[in-house]
């Protein structure tokens, strides 16, 4: 057999399998276009979405500087329920600095709800976790200090040393030095 003998039967196959097939293929074309169509419309929701969330994030620090301090709590608030990776920490960093809300049940509801928001990585989670203790530490809760920088000290955590030196710099600061003693050991074998 010649190569262009090959060639048409090869051609002649491909064309009775596509015909065969063709019900299959459009299908299946159909199927791909939808689903990039929907994936495409998704990226875009999530763009307006962040830039919604961004216009509340900035609106709620308008407010705060304008003393309008309910009005911002609400817009505060809401981004927090929303689960957003970047600008629902930085409301409750708002709501904490700005004293926007009083109640610490409150503020430790926050502070669960941006800690289960499985879109942040596991080292802001554990930074976010630091950032709890040292409320903690103003409310003088040890029970919850400990509970809530423990993960850390007991992971490999980029933040490890700094959970480490933040309990012992409170036991210290309470004068139990026992308690104390017993971090700052796991400290310096943590930088050894």
């Amino acid at each position: 057999m010649s190569n262009k003998t090959l060639k048409k039967n090869f051609i002649s196959q491909l064309v009775s399998f596509l015909k065969k097939k063709f019900k299959i293929i459009i299908f299946l074309l159909a199927i791909l276009i939808i689903l990039l169509f929907a994936y495409l419309v998704n990226i875009n929701l999530q763009n307006k979405n962040n830039v919604i969330i961004a216009e509340q994030y900035t609106n709620a620090k308008i407010l705060i500087k304008q003393k309008k301090v309910e009005e911002s709590k609400i817009l505060l608030e809401s981004i927090i329920s929303k689960n957003h990776q970047i600008y629902s920490p930085l409301a409750l960093y708002l709501i904490i600095d700005n004293n926007v809300e009083t109640n610490t049940v409150k503020i430790f509801k926050f502070f669960d709800t941006v800690l289960k928001n499985s879109s942040i990585d596991k080292e802001n989670l554990n930074l976010i976790r630091i950032k709890k203790s040292i409320y903690l530490i103003n409310l003088d809760n040890e029970e919850q200090i400990i509970g809530t920088l423990n993960p850390i000290i007991n992971s490999n955590s980029l933040w490890r040393k700094m959970a480490i030196n933040l309990i012992s710099e409170y036991f210290l600061s309470k004068g139990e030095l026992v308690k104390a003693e017993e971090y700052i050991k796991l400290l310096n074998e943590v930088k050894n």
